[in-house]
């Protein structure tokens, strides 16, 4: 009953603030279908609102409601026009420097009528040497505080294994910003100083929105700087801090998830950064999409490396420091990315294959490696005894402190594995820990060379024996050779064709031996 009583009574106000014109042109024609049932209403509570006003306790709550909605009315327009007028503000106020700058003025004055002097040149120019030296002092505080600061921070960063160098470097930035803030400060007092505070590039509003953007370009930097280095932080710590047999493995996964989450990260700021000053950014979107596809079919092979890399670092093919064949090439592997494969060979030789170019991979130290052994030995030899001997050694050397750890099993030996053209070969191998077999090895064969010295049992080398034939007997013919030497100096002409002489008998002995 109320609102209908205040709906007709904010109608009659509307139709009394109507002049004659305008009221002769609505009542001018027929009647619209909401004009109608807006007259139905009126005539239907008209009785109501004449009692109302006839009472004087609803007559006084009705006009309080008046009241209230005019004040509400009176609230929203002075709401419209402050903010009008922030929107037209000067830089001073906008920034909230307005009351201070006039205290500030205020005081100045009062200083100067104080001591005599006059708002000339020479008073301003001692203000603005004043302010010059404030300046400085607040650049030195800056300055300590900034060392301070970094002086407390760097060794928190050293415990948990971020990068110092980075810490230094935001820490310059950090100073350099706090000595950009001073210097604005330092310049508008001395507009205010110098009565430069009216011109009209101070008071525009390409001015202030440029400050708004360069503050919010600030601020959302400072976020994802501080987001960022909080998750490279975890990423360093983790990979110093986990060990095992995980080790390897997460110092492979986390390098190639921390670029990943970079590259995302890179992006994602970007296009917050756009959007924050008002960049569009659904055609950048839609853009990017496109180029997108067009990139996935042009670059094939690309997309290659990245899927089989991905498939080859999730099943833990390979990780860096092992020693692993890839793309036809062996070495040790220094360095994984989402592409890539990159190894050192044993002579220092940097080789780098492409994901898209493994087909097989061979991993010569997964879990746990073996030292192969092809010992040569002559016919002669005893197998069994050869077989003793290379026991021992292996027995020597776990029971020594530097290798019992590299060793993980007792040395065994496969038999006789072949019959060579000088040799029989005796195959064996050592079981050690990954990477370790070359070391264990080299130091294995330095010491079967001592051993089968000291019990001579001979290691042979390639060589050929001259068989004369045998009789029916299985006796060989003895050959028999003499070699005799007569000093140069000594042999005179005659003694020459002598020696000549007795070389031929000594051939001829050699081919008759029963003289």
């Amino acid at each position: 009953m109320k609102h209908a009583l205040l709906f007709l009574a904010f109608s009659l106000c509307l139709l009394g603030a109507l002049n004659p014109a305008q009221a002769q042109l609505l009542g001018a024609g027929e009647p619209s279908q909401n004009e109608q049932s807006a007259d139905s209403v009126s005539k239907e509570n008209l009785q109501d609102l004449i009692s109302t006003l006839e009472d004087p306790q609803e007559r006084e709550k009705f006009i309080e409601n008046l009241n209230t909605l005019v004040e509400s009315d009176a609230q929203t327009q002075a709401a419209r026009e402050e903010e009008q007028a922030k929107e037209n503000a000067p830089l001073s106020e906008v920034l909230g420097l307005e009351g201070q700058t006039e205290q500030l003025a205020s005081n100045f004055d009062a200083f100067l009528e104080e001591k005599g002097l006059n708002a000339s040149y020479v008073g301003k120019a001692l203000s603005t040497f004043g302010t010059f030296f404030i300046f400085w002092i607040f650049c030195f505080i800056a300055l300590k505080a900034s060392r301070m600061i970094r002086d407390r921070i760097l060794p928190i960063a050293e415990r948990y294994y971020i990068n110092a160098e980075r810490i230094r470097l935001y820490n310059r930035l950090v100073r350099y910003f706090f000595y950009f803030l001073i210097a604005l400060v330092f310049i508008y007092f001395n507009a205010v100083i110098w009565g430069l505070t009216e011109l009209g590039l101070l008071q525009s509003e390409f001015l202030i929105a440029l400050i708004s953007n360069v503050f919010t370009i600030l601020l959302v930097t400072l976020i994802a700087l501080t987001a960022w280095e909080a998750i490279n932080g975890l990423i360093e710590f983790s990979m110093q801090k986990v060990t095992g047999r995980y080790s390897k493995r997460m110092q492979t996964l986390l390098p190639i998830v921390r670029n990943v989450l970079f590259f995302v990260f890179s992006i994602m700021f970007t296009l917050v950064l756009l959007s924050e000053i008002g960049v569009d950014i659904v055609p950048l979107l839609a853009g990017a999409g496109v180029v997108g596809i067009a990139v996935g079919f042009g670059a094939q092979t690309l997309v290659k490396d990245f899927l089989t890399g991905f498939i080859i670092i999730m099943e833990d093919l390979i990780q860096v420091g092992d020693v692993a064949g890839v793309g036809g090439q062996t070495g040790f592997i220094e360095r994984i990315t989402i592409r890539k494969v990159q190894l050192r060979t044993l002579d220092g030789t940097v080789i780098t294959v492409p994901f898209s170019e493994i087909s097989v991979v061979s991993n010569l130290t997964k879990d746990f490696s073996f030292y192969l052994l092809d010992v040569g030995v002559a016919y002669r030899e005893d197998p069994d005894e050869v077989i003793g001997y290379l026991k021992e050694i292996d027995e020597e050397m776990r029971g020594e402190e530097h290798f019992k750890d590299l060793i993980l099993e007792p040395i065994e030996i496969l038999g006789v594995d072949q019959f060579a053209d000088s040799a029989i070969i005796i195959k064996a191998r050592i079981k050690t820990l990954p990477i370790k077999q070359w070391e264990v090895g080299r130091e294995y064969n330095r010491r079967m060379k001592y051993k089968f010295d000291k019990h001579g049992i001979e290691i042979p080398f390639p060589h050929q024996t001259i068989y004369f034939g045998e009789d029916k007997k299985g006796n060989a013919p003895p050959a028999h050779i003499e070699v005799e030497e007569i000093p140069s100096e000594k042999l005179t002409d005659k003694s020459k064709n002598e020696g000549a002489t007795d070389s031929k008998k000594a051939s001829a002995k050699a081919q008759n031996p029963k003289k």
